[in-house]
């Protein structure tokens, strides 16, 4: 059993830790973007009651209606997500199971290596599910807001994001 360095085991959980709050970032954009996705219904109590049924929903099932939405037909697309979930979930849920046998052997870099790429994937999808949360705030701001008293609020609150997810 080969010993693995503490600048590794620091490196390792600052990547499962990375993979942790980027995928719960997916999740809160998903969460607030899906009720105006592929729903035929626009009302505002529509929208709402959508987000009330997507708040306790997990990851896998947000992607899942991402991708049911999607007016892609690529399958590339669907395995692309369905990859994403299950490699984040790999890491999330059963780390020992997947990276057990590789730390007990010394094989931190390959561990190293396969943490980046989950976490490069996750960080590709946060910066598009943040995209995406600005569009539906621009739309809420140029549609639902529009001549209203709260529409500099809301061009206050979308300049406020865009600026954030630039940085």
């Amino acid at each position: 059993m080969a010993a693995i360095s503490q600048s590794d085991k620091n490196e390792i959980l600052r990547l499962v830790g990375g993979i942790v709050l980027t995928s719960q970032d997916v999740e809160r954009y998903l969460k607030h973007v899906l009720p105006y996705i592929g729903n035929g219904e626009l009302s505002v109590s529509s929208q709402i009651a959508r987000h009330e049924k997507l708040k306790k929903r997990m990851l896998g099932l947000l992607v899942g209606e991402l991708v049911d939405s999607s007016t892609s037909d690529s399958l590339d697309f669907s395995q692309h997500m369905a990859r994403i979930v299950h490699d984040r979930n790999q890491v999330v849920h059963h780390f020992n199971e997947t990276y057990g046998q590789q730390l007990s052997t010394g094989s931190a870099d390959e561990v190293k290596a396969s943490l980046q790429s989950v976490l490069a994937n996750l960080t590709n999808l946060k910066s598009v599910t943040e995209q995406m949360m600005a569009i539906v705030l621009e739309g809420l701001r140029d549609i639902t807001f529009a001549n209203t008293p709260e529409q500099t609020q809301m061009a206050d609150l979308c300049a406020s994001f865009r600026q954030q997810i630039a940085s």
